[in-house]
């Protein structure tokens, strides 16, 4: 009998030194694949390759250790690709977040004097764009989320979002005016607005708005926060329902011919991130 339970005693010594050394390895495995997917993301945000991207994603994690042992990560375990809809695809080609997939063999160390040397720990973390979801905007225009092109056919470069001269004008039912929710319409502060909320879309040309607009470019200030709202089935008129933000740049503006505009590319370190992605106006986060 005292020998069944020396044995058993050994045995579930040897599972629990083992498994508090593979909880280790496996945390800081972790902390090397997180390390490593925002790294490869912040420079895809640059302007960076697939290639570059691994190069920053495994150079980065250098110096950290895993199971006491310095880290060296291969370049075949960074994915570049694309994160919609909770579902990573590897492409090359406009990619927007880095899977990285790294893995370690260990030493066990009681395990082994019973056969069992060595083993396997793989982790996996991703990192990928993500839009704004609550901001206070600076210019009552409000666009469509179908204004913009999807993430996987533009991301890194501005060229590819959308732009419009003349606005507003009745032949692009994609971009409009709004009067918020008691905001400026009525001489009060623009509250801040999530993703979800509403907000009222005003149609028609209202010279006295382009003419305030108009003010504004001369006098310098050109790039403002503004509200996207989903559009609908058909993509022909918007509905009020916040999706997301994007970041305008007046290019011109004149009383009597409207407002030039395109949209641009901005990182912000907002908190609250899970708005529109391919508005542009967001930052790399870790999603998974």
């Amino acid at each position: 009998m005292a020998l069944w339970l020396t044995g058993a005693f050994f045995a579930l010594t040897v599972v629990g030194i083992d498994v508090g050394h593979l909880g280790t390895s496996a945390t800081e495995l972790q902390t090397v694949a997180d390390i490593a997917a925002a790294a490869g993301a912040r420079n895809l945000l640059k302007g960076g390759s697939a290639s570059t991207a691994k190069s920053d994603a495994t150079s980065v994690v250098a110096k950290n250790k895993v199971d006491g042992q310095s880290f060296t990560m291969s370049a075949v375990d960074v994915h570049v690709g694309t994160y919609i809809g909770g579902a990573f695809t590897e492409t090359s080609i406009n990619p927007s977040a880095v899977r990285a997939t790294p893995s370690v063999t260990v030493n066990n160390v009681v395990a082994g004097l019973v056969g069992m040397k060595t083993s396997t720990i793989q982790k996996e973390a991703i990192a990928s764009f993500q839009g704004v979801s609550k901001a206070a905007p600076t210019l009552p225009i409000v666009l469509g989320d179908c204004f913009f092109p999807e993430i996987d056919q533009c991301f890194g470069t501005d060229s590819c979002l959308p732009k419009d001269t003349k606005f507003p004008k009745d032949s692009e039912p994609r971009t409009a005016w709004t009067s918020f929710t008691g905001g400026q319409a009525s001489g009060k502060t623009i509250p801040s607005y999530s993703v979800g909320d509403t907000i009222t879309i005003v149609g028609g040309i209202h010279n006295s708005d382009t003419h305030k607009l108009d003010c504004l470019y001369n006098s310098g200030r050109r790039q403002f926060v503004v509200p996207v709202v989903q559009c609908n089935s058909s993509g022909t008129n918007l509905t009020g329902t916040v999706s997301g933000f994007a970041t305008l740049v007046i290019d011109n503006a004149d009383n009597n011919k409207g407002v030039d505009f395109h949209v641009i590319s901005q990182e912000i370190d907002a908190p609250l991130a899970g708005g529109c992605a391919k508005c542009g106006s967001g930052k790399m986060m870790l999603v998974r």
